[in-house]
């Protein structure tokens, strides 16, 4: 059988404990990070929602409540355009 590898040729690449711990930490903050976005689409879902249902008992609430949730989409969106703009950030997390 031909040999593929050559692992003899190259020495590994270094890896220690800090570095795990912080690439488990980047994991854990990206997942922390989704599930609070996940919590606000689900929260202005819930008050667009809410204020569909008592339109007809309070239709000045039920704007304001309607508004709310256009205003932080359209800032969360500002954000986001920006952000990709500036190239992002690359922090390094616990050094």
């Amino acid at each position: 059988m031909k040999q593929m590898d050559y692992f003899e040729q190259f020495d590994p690449p270094v890896l220690n404990e800090a570095m795990l711990q912080r690439a488990l930490e980047r994991r854990t903050v990206r997942r922390h990070t989704v599930l609070l976005a996940l919590a606000g689409a689900l929260l202005q879902i819930a008050a667009v929602l809410f204020a569909v249902l008592v339109r007809a008992w309070y239709p000045v609430l039920s704007l304001a409540v309607m508004c709310s949730p256009i205003l932080s989409t359209v800032g969360g969106g500002v954000i986001i355009i920006l952000y990709v703009q500036r190239g992002g950030a690359d922090y390094d997390y616990g050094a």
